[in-house]
């Protein structure tokens, strides 16, 4: 009987597999019909994956298509980025309503190795030319977004990445050790983070931190504009519109805690 389930079980894991990479350009979407049809699966099993997968985010239902497509569940899985944004359709529309509410430009980020890593920006209006593309890597120590992330990883990966010789980009950048370590305390007392002058002189950056369904900070998200708007007395209208954006990407990661 043992042996019996194990090898259900198994089947359903590979067939889990196979479903995911039916996802590709160009075809971002598909229907139950389409992935019983591509997979050689009765359509009841493949009704009941899929109904599996969309409960644990690893797959959305489009509510206008009724079909599925890639959930954001796959961000925990190890900081990939991946060659399109299709996975992150979901959170985007989250990005635009920030940067409708607060003027400036917005990202989703993660922290790859020992760097920032963007892989979703939404700019503003009147965006200043700020080197943070798609792709682009930063440093951690110095930007809103790395320190966001690092405040809540495991002592070991804190104290492995402080350990590193740590740029120092402007005057205002912090590299020792001590005040970056009390800095992550207090970002993790507070849900979020900020940085100014650190990174590029005359700007400032907020970032909050997004959770997965397991509850783990995987990336964040960030607005970073010119000090010359994002001004001291706007920090906290900043703060909020930011912490409960991220709280409700995390949400979309399956994250209810």
């Amino acid at each position: 009987m043992s042996n019996q389930l194990d090898t259900r079980f198994l089947s359903s894991v590979k067939n889990g597999m196979r479903i995911l990479r039916l996802f590709k350009r160009g075809q971002d979407e598909l229907s139950v019909t389409e992935i019983a049809k591509n997979l050689n699966l009765p359509k009841s099993t493949a009704h009941r994956l899929i109904t599996t997968m969309v409960n644990e985010g690893f797959l959305s239902k489009n509510p206008n298509t009724n079909r599925y497509r890639l959930g954001l569940s796959l961000l925990s899985l190890g900081g990939v980025i991946f060659s399109h944004r299709d996975l992150y359709i979901e959170a985007q529309p989250v990005l635009k309503r920030l940067v409708d509410q607060l003027g400036e430009t917005a990202h989703i980020c993660l922290l790859e190795h020992d760097e920032v890593v963007y892989f979703v920006r939404t700019e503003c209006k009147d965006s200043s030319r700020l080197l943070t593309q798609m792709g682009r890597k930063s440093p951690f120590h110095c930007t809103s977004e790395g320190l966001a992330i690092l405040a809540f990883q495991p002592e070991k990966t804190v104290k492995k990445l402080l350990s590193k010789n740590l740029y120092a980009y402007t005057p205002y950048t912090i590299t020792d050790n001590d005040s970056l370590k009390d800095e992550l305390t207090k970002i993790k007392k507070s849900g979020y983070a900020l940085s100014r002058d650190q990174f590029y002189e005359g700007f400032v950056g907020i970032a909050a931190p997004i959770r997965d369904f397991n509850g783990s900070v995987t990336s964040a998200i960030s607005v970073i504009g010119p000090t010359s708007r994002i001004t001291e007395d706007r920090y906290s209208y900043f703060i909020k519109h930011i912490t409960n954006a991220a709280k409700e990407v995390s949400n979309l990661l399956g994250f209810y805690g």
